[in-house]
């Protein structure tokens, strides 16, 4: 829009424009302002028509009202006549009847008692309703004082359903108190006759209305609208709260149409009345003379600006033919001047003028030429030469080079005019002698710089080659040849890139791709790496030139593609074993995932731990652990097929994924079998031979699931399991595993909270010295009072306190009570306490039992700590054993415990001061029926005798197998044939264990 007022007041026609344009907007501004005026006239009539009627018609409302309540003072003198017996019942209902009959509005009328029971009326039969306690004037005059007469708003007949209004007064005692009501009911449709006979057009409207908001009467007759609430709208919210008349603008909530109001409440009755006209109605006139005004009015303004317009396009064609030529002169980047036969200024453009810094008043048209050389001549740059001599060269030179004092050179051409004048250009070419002198000085630049382009390119660790559109050579470099075994005419300039190609494949130095496919594919891939027939590996890279041609790089990576691909080898593969890590099985599992999910091929998950392999690896060192390992991965590598995933996931722990099984149920536990009788075979480590075994969980997908973490965990329950159950054997998830393991995560919090919950009891079991036939010690064996599942034994939460990390103070607490329990006993019974392997790796066992000793008064001499020989098989066994060497000079006697079972040597009975060694449950009890347990039985028998140690036999509960042992030479027993573990409180000391005959 500026730009538009911008053209508009540098038009030519701009005065002529505002003229037409002022007089248009004149006319047109008297035209809707006499029309604004129309309409307000309008709107103001009709406001004026409507108060007045509604004024009339208010005040015939009054006149109605009045007669109705003479009417009711009538009604109150028949009732007067007949309490003083001057009428009986039949007579003052046929009196109210013909007083009904006077009045056009009164419909019934009649009078009610106290009670609100109508006692006379006018109805010919029965009234409607004999009781009206609950009708809206009855309770307004029952609960007023004034005799006044009241209108109620309108009512539904209960006859006949159709609306009535009552008026009514108070009847009272001579005492003043409440005696009834007199009461007409007025027929509302005597309004809407009333109403008919005015005329406000077809669309408007009269109604009466309670103050209280209900509609007593409508003209045009709305059935539905008589009785509605009016509550809400603008009269009753609005206007008649302010003023008692007036009018006002609204949309009829009745019928939704815009109408003119005009109100009048009725003066000392509860009444208003209101009259309205459509205000499309009121407006129409006004409407039609704005259409037929306007449309003559809009014809002449189009006349008026259609003329001032074709005025003014032809005054500005001509301006803009001038402003034209005035651009185009002014836009040349020559200057240019005219001049005429008398050496005067016609025309110049602004380029002439800032050229030679002229003023203003020297470019003017007529300006003589003599004026201009003063001009140089004052600023001194005349030269050697007068004006009048200027004068004369100036006419006879067409062509001339002028120096300006600034260093400016100004070309100067002059051409004649017909007229004895001449036309002529002035070129400022400072620049293009300068870019002349830099040109001849840059040639010089170039050449160096070729030559030091030509040392740089050369001396690039980077082959160069540049192509041209046509896939030809124009310039590559010497490392280019030399990577692809090329002669430096084999790669010069209009070489093709087809006919290199060529000459590589002849070296042995092309790629495994076809010439055809590298020429329309690859050579327009930005980077690639491509492996030569020779083996070695070159990096490409390409960068597109404007002109369709591009240049690229060759780098021969070989060392770094090598050394990427160990890396890459490295980050998903183990390093002892070469198998898939971790992370390497993880995508595996996920590609079987999506494999599933998209074709239905089930997979197996089988989960390996080696069984025995802490023990390796402590005894026979770590390099031992690791040669196991990998002859381990060989040998399960021999047990699988190709398309068969194998993995180690840390530690002895491997992993397997099985596919593509014609049976998966049958096909996992072939494998698993496979393996496990694979892995039990001895395996030679630098001359030793180790024995271990492993342990297989299996989970099947789908049928346990198809998200690979849950699978893998199923198959490590499942693992877990087989190794509960005995190891070297394999283990299927079932859902009761997901449960237990449920069951132990829910124990280890409960567990957590025991000892300070005080739920652990020590039970005791009696140790029988064989030779004396009596108790002379008890074990010591810890129960848990479980708050839901009772007592439970130690195999119960005793491994789950071991992985805890809670058996440290677990172990601490037994030992105290154990130590306190066997203070109270006769000094000749021992107290036997078990010491499991963390209790020896945590450091302090030495204060722990020193600490026990000295708060429960124990003597050291009657205390025993059994333990394990894997709690000796640790890598700290020199710490091990200062410490069993600082318990013996307490005086505490140490037990090994479980001999036989485990991993018992001679080394340790001969490193370790052992007081007594405890024969394991399995061989006692098997040393009567079969050879390999007697055997053992008798080499410990024998090596226990010349290391003077005691023995003692655990488990034993029939008399075979401790007359069997004792026969054999057993210093010492212990088992359910000699009592159970019990509580404190039920342990008989006194028991004597003559012969196994009365034991059992």
């Amino acid at each position: 829009m500026r730009e538009i007022y911008r053209r508009l007041a540098h038009s030519p026609g701009s005065s002529l424009t505002a003229l037409g344009v002022l007089l248009t907007v004149a006319t047109g501004v008297l035209f809707f302002v006499a029309a604004e005026a129309r309409y307000a006239d309008r709107i103001a009539a009709a406001k004026s028509d409507a108060l007045s009627f509604a004024n009339i018609l208010a005040e015939h409302t009054v006149l109605i009202f009045d007669d109705v309540d003479r009417a009711l003072g009538r009604a109150e003198a028949i009732r007067r006549a007949s309490l003083e017996g001057r009428f009986d019942s039949a007579a003052a209902n046929a009196a109210l009847r013909q007083l009904q009959k006077t009045s056009s509005v009164i419909i019934a009328m009649g009078w009610a008692d106290a009670s609100g029971q109508v006692v006379a009326h006018s109805y010919d039969q029965a009234p409607p309703r004999f009781d009206v306690s609950d009708m809206p004037h009855f309770i307004a005059q029952r609960d007023s004082a004034d005799d006044r007469l009241f209108i109620a708003p309108p009512s539904r007949s209960v006859a006949d359903g159709k609306w009535f209004t009552a008026a009514s007064r108070r009847l009272s005692n001579a005492d003043g108190s409440f005696a009834g009501v007199v009461t007409a009911l007025l027929d509302q449709s005597y309004f809407t006759k009333l109403y008919r006979s005015i005329d406000l057009g077809k669309s408007g409207t009269i109604f009466l209305m309670h103050r209280e908001g209900r509609l007593l009467a409508r003209q045009p007759e709305d059935k539905e609208a008589v009785g509605k609430s009016l509550a809400d709208a603008p009269l009753l919210a609005r206007y008649l709260p302010v003023s008692e008349t007036g009018a006002y603008e609204a949309t009829s909530v009745v019928d939704g149409v815009a109408r003119i109001v005009g109100y009048k409440a009725v003066p000392g009755l509860p009444l208003a009345v209101a009259v309205t006209y459509a205000r499309s109605e009121v407006l129409a006139p006004w409407w039609q003379n704005l259409y037929t005004s306007g449309l003559f009015v809009a014809v002449f303004l189009a006349i008026m600006l259609s003329g001032s317009f074709l005025l003014v396009r032809r005054t500005n064609a001509l301006a803009r033919t001038n402003a034209r030529f005035d651009v185009a002169i002014n836009n040349m980047s020559q200057g240019l001047c005219l001049f005429d036969a008398d050496k005067r200024r016609v025309i110049s453009n602004s380029r002439f003028q800032t050229m030679h810094g002229l003023p203003y008043e020297l470019v003017v048209p007529g300006t003589p030429l003599r004026r201009i050389l003063q001009h140089y001549a004052d600023r001194g740059e005349a030269g050697d030469i007068t004006i009048d001599q200027g004068l004369e060269l100036i006419a006879a030179q067409p062509r001339v080079n002028c120096e300006r004092a600034d260093g400016r050179v100004i070309d100067i051409q002059r051409t004649a005019t017909p007229d004895g004048g001449w036309v002529a250009t002035h070129e400022d070419i400072t620049v293009q002698r300068r870019a002349e002198q830099m040109l001849a000085e840059k040639a010089a630049e170039l050449e160096a710089t070729n030559l030091r382009f030509d040392a740089a390119l050369n001396n690039m660790s980077q082959g160069l080659c540049m192509f041209d559109a046509e896939q030809k050579v124009v310039v590559s470099n010497a490392r280019y040849g030399e990577i692809y075994q090329l002669s430096r005419d084999q790669t010069k300039p209009g070489t093709s890139l087809r006919q290199i190609l060529e000459y590589r494949r002849e070296q042995g130095t092309n790629f495994g791709v076809a010439p055809d496919t590298y020429l329309t594919q690859n050579v327009k891939a930005a980077q690639e790496v491509q492996e030569l027939a020779d083996g070695r590996v070159v990096a490409i890279a390409r960068h597109a030139m404007p002109n369709g041609g591009w240049l690229t790089t060759h780098e021969d990576i070989t060392d770094r593609a090598r050394n990427e691909k160990r890396i890459a080898f490295m980050a998903q593969h183990d390093l002892l074993t070469g198998l898939a890590n971790r992370a390497l099985f993880s995508e595996k599992l996920e590609d079987a995932v999506k494999r599933l999910q998209r074709h239905g091929t089930s997979f197996t998950v089988l989960m390996l731990d080696l069984d025995k392999f802490k023990s390796v690896n402590d005894t026979l060192g770590h390099a031992a652990g690791d040669q196991l390992l990998v002859e381990v991965a060989q040998r399960l590598r021999t047990s699988i097929r190709d398309i068969d995933v194998l993995a180690r996931l840390g530690g002895d722990e491997f992993a397997i994924i099985q596919e593509n099984e014609k049976s998966q149920v049958e096909g996992a536990v072939a494998l698993a079998l496979r393996i496990i009788g694979r892995i039990e075979r001895p395996f030679d480590l630098g001359g030793q031979q180790v024995t271990v075994g492993t342990s297989i969980g299996i989970a099947f997908a789908p049928e346990h699931g198809t998200d690979a973490e849950a699978l893998l965990h199923k198959a490590d329950l499942a693992l877990y399991a087989a190794k509960s159950g005995g190891r070297n054997a394999f283990r299927v998830f079932q859902p009761a595993l997901t449960e237990a393991a449920d069951i132990q995560r829910s124990m280890e919090g409960e567990l957590r909270d025991a000892l300070a919950r005080n739920e652990f009891e020590l039970h005791y079991q009696p140790m029988v010295d064989t030779r004396a036939g009596r108790i002379f010690g008890v074990e010591a064996f810890v129960r848990w009072h479980h708050p839901s599942r009772g007592l439970l034994a130690p195999d119960r939460f005793l491994p789950l306190a071991e992985s805890t990390g809670l058996m440290l103070p677990l172990g601490e607490w037994i030992l105290r009570q154990a130590c306190l329990d066997a203070a109270a006993w006769p000094p000749h019974i021992r107290i036997a306490v078990n010491v499991s392997a963390v209790q020896f790796g945590g450091g302090n066992l030495f204060d722990l039992v020193l600490g026990a000793l000295v708060d429960s008064g124990l003597s050291p001499l009657r205390l025993e700590l059994e333990i394990a020989d894997t709690s000796l098989l640790q890598k700290d066994q020199t710490e091990h054993l200062a410490t069993v060497r600082q318990l013996k000079n307490l005086g505490v006697s140490i037990v090994l415990d479980n001999c036989g079972a485990g991993y018992s040597s001679a080394s340790y009975l001969t490193s370790f001061p052992f007081d007594k060694i405890k024969i394991d449950k399995s061989v006692a009890q098997g040393f009567a029926s079969r050879r390999d347990c007697a055997a053992l039985v008798a080499s410990v028998l024998a090596l226990t005798r010349g290391l003077d140690i005691a023995t003692a036999a655990k488990g034993i509960e029939s008399s075979t197998q401790y007359e069997a042992l004792l026969a054999a030479g057993v210093d010492y027993a212990q088992g359910y044939l000699f009592g159970r573990p019990v509580p404190h409180s039920e342990l008989d000391l006194d028991a004597v264990i003559v012969s196994a005959r009365n034991v059992a």
